[in-house]
């Protein structure tokens, strides 16, 4: 795969992840994240380095909000919650929340069309080395 399909992928992925708040297209865009954020490392990490910083930031906001999902998943689970744990649950829910608003806040204001355009340049503008087909 090509870097520039690399970052259609990733433009087309984060688009739709910024109009949602759905923990599955969220995480479906969090692999699209890493899986740039490795080519970049691999085959331009001199000329990504700006890139990479973007990307480890959304990384992490969707990697914090996916943590909160998963532990609220695992306290619902357990057959019962001591009376002071039963707030757990809700406030981890509201937490991964938090993240979604700051990873959505972040992409409308350093993902516009002009970043895009960029990346897209940017990726032109790399030699030209495939990725092994996943």
């Amino acid at each position: 795969m090509s870097m520039e399909k690399l970052i259609d992928e990733f433009f087309d992925s984060g688009k739709r992840a910024a109009a949602s708040n759905q923990a599955e297209v969220l995480h479906s865009f969090r692999i699209a994240v890493k899986r740039l954020r490795y080519a970049i490392e691999i085959l331009h990490p001199q000329s990504g380095v700006e890139w990479l910083r973007l990307l480890q930031l959304i990384q992490r906001q969707l990697g914090d909000m996916n943590d909160a999902f998963v532990a609220e998943r695992y306290l619902r689970a357990l057959p019962s919650l001591s009376v002071a744990a039963r707030p757990l649950p809700r406030l981890l829910h509201r937490e991964a929340e938090a993240h979604i608003a700051k990873f959505q806040k972040t992409w409308h204001r350093r993902f516009g069309e002009r970043t895009e355009k960029a990346w897209r340049a940017w990726a032109r503008s790399v030699p030209a080395r495939e990725l092994p087909k996943r």
